[in-house]
């Protein structure tokens, strides 16, 4: 027992000796600080464009000498791409304290990204990460088609991070090789197939087609004509396209209606304003049916009536007996729209050619089904200035209709049988006169009225939206942007 003692002694004094030699060869170094460099001003996630320039100036805290010694230090800004599969993850976007790029060519996504910095005299190398955000400014906002000394020029009001880009001529921004001539006609955005959003643009030039959706791009496979089954000439012009959800919509053109409906295959063929072997021309507005197996209502000019079209059927046909009127109205069609108004309604406005007294009708067209809301009078001098208006929309939330002449916009209210002067913009015209689908589908409206103002003398034009409030509230102007010519169409590209 006693010999393990002994050895357990031996250790610790060996313990205590080596103790003693550390503590007295503490003394014998001589610790200095070195230079440590800080980077103040790099946000969490820093936000830069595609192809636009990209300029970073970090301000950077030396604790020793200030930093004003340029050649002690090396700078690298650093992104890892983790896409590049089978190259090397790591770009090196400069090599400058100041990173200044005449254009950020690295594809839109979030990067992890970095700023290294290195003493080059004591070899310690210090960095900073943050994400790197890159965005493209035509990923996502208002498609806004203008005349422009008439000529058509597509704008774009570019939506990044909540806040609003107004975009002139968006195609040569792009550099996209589609040039547009001829007056503008329309512009459409709605997701039309699985594989490819719809960007849709129609001019008397170039009549329609779309553009690629992420960079605008053209090539002439992306005409209409090669979407329709009939033998058109490359540059077939819609006189406009209504969508019912995503790949489902009608065509008109010069009095006849087309389908598409993705999930059966249905091309742009034969038109559908037909019953049995009677062809007849319909008025050129859409009342389009609910997003699943509803019925769509046409209006037949040559008979004064209303027809439909049900869901998967590739003609129309005739109207059951109506509860508040014959839909055999002898009427003219002045307008009609689906708005997202109860659920969903086709509001219709017609007039009598032998007294000419304007009527207010309403629809619920749904599953395979129409049945008749309401039908009344509008008063006499509602219809007076009905029969002049130029643009008519229907509030989704309250069911206003809203209409303009020149520059004067009313708001009628169906419940009141009154109309309302809601502005009055002087010399200048409406061009543009509708409210914004939320999403492609029929029913999805948001309160947004969006308003196309112009000036002929100067030919400038404006872009603008306003919010609707209730019981005849004044509007309430939320943007307006400048610098357009005569907006004569505008649609929302989703993402």
């Amino acid at each position: 027992m006693s010999k393990y003692i002994s050895i357990k002694a031996l250790l610790i004094l060996l313990v205590v000796a080596m103790l003693g030699s550390c503590a007295e060869d503490l003394g014998n170094y001589d610790y200095q600080e070195i230079n440590e460099v800080k980077v103040l001003n790099v946000k969490d996630t820093i936000t830069a464009f595609f192809g636009e320039p990209f300029k970073l100036d970090p301000e950077l805290e030396y604790s020793k000498d200030g930093g004003n010694d340029e050649a002690r230090y090396s700078y690298e800004w650093v992104l890892i791409d983790a896409s590049r599969i089978g190259v090397e993850e790591r770009v090196t976007l400069g090599t400058q304290k100041v990173l200044d790029l005449e254009s950020l060519t690295i594809a839109p996504g979030m990067y992890p990204f970095y700023l290294w910095v290195k003493d080059n005299e004591t070899g310690v190398t210090w960095n900073q990460q943050c994400r790197l955000e890159i965005v493209s400014t035509i990923y996502e906002g208002w498609m806004v088609l203008n005349d422009v000394a008439g000529t058509a020029r597509l704008d774009m009001v570019s939506q990044i991070n909540e806040e609003f880009l107004p975009i002139h001529d968006v195609l040569n921004y792009a550099g996209s090789s589609l040039q547009l001539s001829g007056r503008p006609v329309d512009v459409l955005c709605y997701p039309y197939d699985l594989s490819m959003y719809g960007v849709y643009v129609t001019t008397e030039g170039n009549g329609t087609t779309k553009l690629q959706p992420d960079t605008f791009d053209w090539s002439v496979e992306y005409a209409l004509s090669f979407e329709m089954l009939a033998n058109v000439p490359t540059d077939f012009g819609a006189d406009f396209i209504a969508p019912i959800a995503s790949r489902e919509s009608y065509m008109y053109k010069d009095g006849d209606v087309y389908k598409y409906l993705g999930i059966y295959q249905y091309r742009y063929g034969i038109p559908v304003n037909s019953i049995g072997t009677e062809t007849f021309k319909v008025a050129p507005f859409i009342g389009t049916g609910y997003n699943v197996s509803g019925v769509t209502l046409l209006y037949d000019t040559d008979n004064k009536r209303f027809v439909q079209v049900p869901w998967s059927g590739t003609t129309s046909k005739t109207m059951p007996a109506g509860t508040l009127f014959d839909y055999n109205t002898g009427k003219d069609l002045i307008y009609m729209q689906r708005s997202g108004y109860n659920g969903g309604e086709v509001f219709a406005i017609l007039k009598d050619p032998a007294d000419n007294k304007f009527y207010l009708a309403r629809m619920s067209s749904g599953v395979n089904s129409v049945n008749q809301v309401y039908y009344a009078e509008i008063p006499e001098e509602v219809a007076l200035q009905m029969d002049q208006a130029e643009h008519f929309a229907v509030s989704p939330e309250f069911g206003y209709v809203f209409y303009n002449i020149g520059g004067k916009l009313y708001e009628y209210d169906f419940g009141i049988q009154q109309s309302k002067l809601m502005m009055d913009r002087g010399e200048e015209s409406i061009s543009l006169l509708k409210f914004r689908k939320t999403t492609g589908y029929v029913t999805d409206f948001n309160r947004d009225l969006i308003i196309g103002a112009y000036d002929e003398g100067s030919g400038e034009g404006t872009f603008e939206i306003y919010d609707v409030p209730p019981v005849n509230g004044d509007l309430i102007n939320l943007y307006k942007w400048e610098g357009f010519g005569k907006v004569v169409s505008a649609s929302y590209r989703q993402r």
